[in-house]
């Protein structure tokens, strides 16, 4: 049995796909293919950090305590509501280990955050995909509908990637309470918050089966540090906790949140600046003739018309050291290019590369 056992997990991890990164290095690139920060940060704030640096960062194990408290009075919670991990996408394995029953089902948009297919895969959970339809609009009654005594997770990434699509406030209170009905926990993927102001954070005192999600690769700038963090209630945060590996992230990462959290001020600037990209970008693509669905965050999808013309501008960028990213393979996205915003002065190279090409 034993044996048996093992060979099936064997077949299961054999059916996931997960691909490499295709460039030697991206670091000498325009970045337009995975949201993070495009621009650099000010040389006074990474002179500081750099300064703070010493020995024991490197040969002590991380002191995280207090990186808990920075966390608590940043979110106007209790440290007791909140689990720091590895990337935010740590804290959805951590999900699925701790609420995800096995042969239950799990309730997912498509597409979406391809790590959730990957983790619905490894726990053998049956997947339930809601799909966008040609406007990228959710059918919310069948996402409602698919609630039942048998679903243990419903994951909503919101915004959501990679169609920067939002689920108003008004749908978010129906799922969690038919969630809450059938005994189901509901897990918000909040890594857009920041370029999308609003969260479901002050839903936690009503729903004790609401898991929120957070991360400092997106608005914070920092997706080199790999570090996130879960909010929920103290007893959800206490089982949690018990996935943790002994030390949650780096001595390093540690630093560098201590020093982007008193200097938020760079986070806000780096947001007002993409907005403003983002308007520039859209006038732009206006009049060229060239559409883009509505974001909430800080990539976009931009209809290019027919596959020549997108494989074109694919390529004629990656010749200038600008990297893009294909658009989702669903029936609402065809012909489209995925970039992420930045900047304005970032934004004009771009366009000026597709003005060239088209």
């Amino acid at each position: 049995m034993l044996n048996k056992n093992k060979f099936l997990k064997f077949k299961l991890i054999d059916r996931i796909k997960r691909l490499r990164g295709i460039y030697p290095t991206r670091l000498d690139k325009i970045r337009l293919d995975a949201n993070e920060r495009i621009s650099e940060f000010d040389n006074k704030f990474l002179k500081v950090l750099i300064k703070k640096i010493k020995s024991q960062h490197f040969t002590a194990y991380p002191e995280i305590e207090e990186i808990y408290d920075l966390l608590a009075k940043f979110n106007r919670v209790k440290r007791e509501n909140i689990m720091i991990t590895a990337g935010s996408d740590i804290g959805i394995r951590h999900c699925f280990e701790l609420f995800a029953q096995p042969k239950s089902k799990v309730i997912t948009l498509s597409p979406t955050f391809g790590m959730y297919d990957v983790y619905s895969r490894i726990f053998n959970i049956n997947q339930i995909k809601i799909s966008y339809d040609k406007d990228l609009e959710l059918n919310y009654e069948k996402l409602i509908n698919s609630i039942d005594n048998r679903t243990s997770l419903i994951l909503i990434a919101n915004p959501n990637s990679p169609t920067g699509t939002i689920i108003q406030e008004n749908h978010v209170v129906k799922i969690l309470k038919k969630a809450r009905s059938n005994k189901c926990f509901v897990v918000i993927d909040e890594a857009y918050f920041g370029f999308y102001k609003k969260s479901s954070i002050k839903y936690l005192k009503n729903f004790k089966n609401l898991i929120i999600l957070r991360t400092f690769s997106k608005a914070i700038g920092m997706a080199g540090i790999r570090t996130g963090y879960i909010i929920s209630n103290n007893q959800n945060i206490k089982r949690l906790y018990s996935f943790r590996p002994m030390y949650e992230i780096s001595s390093i990462s540690c630093l560098a949140i201590k020093e982007i959290l008193k200097n938020y001020h760079i986070v806000k600037n780096y947001i007002k600046e993409t907005q403003k990209g983002k308007e520039y970008l859209i006038y732009q693509l206006n009049l060229m003739k060239l559409k883009s669905f509505k974001t909430y965050s800080n990539f976009i999808l931009v209809n290019f018309r027919n596959k020549k013309l997108c494989y074109k501008i694919y390529n004629n960028l990656r010749k200038k050291g600008i990297l893009a990213r294909n658009a989702p393979n669903i029936k609402a996205c065809q012909n489209h290019l995925r970039f992420t915003l930045g900047p304005k002065k970032i934004m004009q190279i771009l366009v000026k590369e597709i003005k060239k090409s088209i």
